[in-house]
């Protein structure tokens, strides 16, 4: 896998933008493809076990705008002091959320029709999705899809 090392400073100041969250990658190497999807690694990881991305945690993908779609692992990262772009979904919706489904927020703080946001029910971060009129529609792989009963 082709990436290649940024500054942190660069993710953080599109996650400041996005969800006006303090939050710091200082602990980790960065990395991106030419996808634009972010990577984090430990530091002190080796560049051959960086270049198999069995060693990287996916973080997000960059979209246009300045805009960045956080993975379930970098909402639960960011979440923790973002205070804008978050959804607060009851039991019901967020069940619909991990399933694949649109999902109708309980509460938006500090939320835009079209932005991404974060996902939260309880303490807890589920991944991101797209702010819609009146849904979010999500963005959790298939593979990591809850199946419905």
């Amino acid at each position: 896998m082709q990436v290649k090392k940024i500054n942190p400073k660069e993710i953080e100041e599109l996650i400041k933008e996005n969800y006006d969250s303090d939050s710091s990658l200082d602990a980790f190497n960065v990395f991106i493809r030419k996808d634009q999807k972010v990577f984090l690694a430990s530091k002190g990881l080796p560049m051959p076990l960086i270049e198999k991305s069995d060693y990287l945690l996916y973080f997000g993908t960059i979209k246009r705008n300045r805009k960045i779609q956080l993975s379930v692992e970098g909402s639960q990262h960011i979440g923790k002091t973002a205070k804008k772009n978050i959804a607060i979904l009851d039991e019901e919706n967020i069940s619909k959320f991990v399933e694949g489904l649109p999902a109708k927020p309980e509460k938006l703080i500090d939320c835009s029709v079209g932005n991404f946001v974060l996902v939260k029910h309880g303490k807890d971060f589920f991944g991101s999705g797209v702010l819609r009129e009146g849904y979010i529609e999500g963005y959790i792989p298939k593979e990591r899809r809850k199946k419905a009963v």
